[in-house]
């Protein structure tokens, strides 16, 4: 069956929804070999992915995973698709312990790097957290320090079938893009990162079809999958089942542009420093990226009623020691 729909992409033609669906469950349920996994995802970049496509794709992930409900449901997630291979500093995650110092409830989705030199687990063991949470321990974890990370090989375990094919391919596939749609925890309220400006408004309408409540999909003119330091963001706005689309830019909060080689980091620790400064009140283009991504997560949780008021409450939350704390409370309780 998998050879048919194979042949279809290589036609260039998308699948419709339902043999989207198929595909999917047939390659995450271990029917389908490595080699003819390999050729579905190539030819599905060959003729590039559509945004049906990866709605029918995320729902039977999001099927397959272990998924459980925390809180009141009103917690988000920051988690991107990664991918812009320019190896800045993990600002989504940086950003998730000031929202979370400010109030917002954030259960951050995330993995070890893939296409740069720190991933959003890498940098958490740096810094000391016990990532591998068990069910009970991660709702334990929640309930006291209002972050908590999950880790997706944990949650999505029908990944397993396609890791060898990935890894063959070495580059970006449909499987980068389906991580941020598919929160274990069902997060209804994102700010989602992409590395490609194509797929803003894709990735808009794939949150839309997924009923997602409000959701940022960002891509910075340097080609970072973040709110950008040294360029203006393209954003996609859903809320209230609407999407807007509309550019923003540090000048809009009264911050200069930075430049790229002020936000690098060469290795998880190298990003763990950035990120320890920048909460120690150092004034810094990775304090203003920070504030400008934690500000609008702030937003999305309804802490703050605009992203600037967010980027505000933000540097103080850096400034007087409170994002330190949040991240010192996480990797405490982690480990107990």
């Amino acid at each position: 069956m998998i050879k048919e729909f194979i042949d279809q992409l290589e036609k260039k033609e998308d699948l419709d929804f339902h043999s989207m669906q198929s595909a999917i469950e047939f390659i995450m349920t271990g029917e389908v070999d490595d080699l003819s996994i390999e050729k579905f995802l190539l030819a599905l970049n060959e003729k590039g992915i559509s945004e049906k496509e990866i709605t029918a794709a995320a729902i039977v992930m999001k099927d397959k995973s272990l998924t459980f409900n925390i809180g009141n449901g009103d917690h988000i997630d920051t988690c991107g698709t990664g991918g812009s291979g320019l190896n800045t500093f993990n600002c989504s995650t940086a950003s998730s312990f000031v929202a979370a110092a400010g109030g917002a409830l954030v259960a951050k989705h995330g993995n070890k790097a893939v296409s740069s030199k720190s991933g959003s687990a890498d940098l958490l063991i740096a810094a000391g957290a016990d990532i591998t949470h068990d069910r009970e321990k991660i709702e334990t974890i929640f309930d006291r320090v209002g972050f908590v990370f999950l880790f997706a090989p944990l949650h999505h375990q029908s990944m397993k079938y396609v890791m060898p094919a990935r890894q063959k391919i070495g580059k970006k596939t449909l499987f980068n893009l389906l991580g941020p749609h598919t929160n274990p925890c069902g997060a209804k309220k994102q700010i989602l990162g992409v590395y490609d400006k194509d797929l803003v408004k894709s990735f808009a309408a794939v949150a839309k079809n997924l009923s997602m409540e409000h959701v940022l999909i960002v891509h910075g003119f340097d080609g970072l999958d973040e709110i950008t330091i040294t360029n203006k963001t393209y954003v996609a706005e859903l809320k209230d089942n609407s999407i807007n689309e509309y550019e923003i830019s540090p000048k809009d909060f009264g911050l200069n542009f930075g430049q790229l080689s002020e936000i690098i980091a060469q290795s998880s620790d190298d990003s763990l420093q950035l990120i320890r400064e920048a909460f120690s009140g150092e004034k810094s283009a990775v304090q203003d990226m920070i504030a400008l991504n934690s500000g609008a997560a702030l937003y999305l949780a309804n802490v703050v009623h605009s992203i600037a008021d967010g980027v505000e409450l933000s540097f103080e939350l850096m400034n007087n020691g409170m994002a330190a704390d949040k991240l010192a409370s996480y990797v405490r309780v982690s480990n107990s």
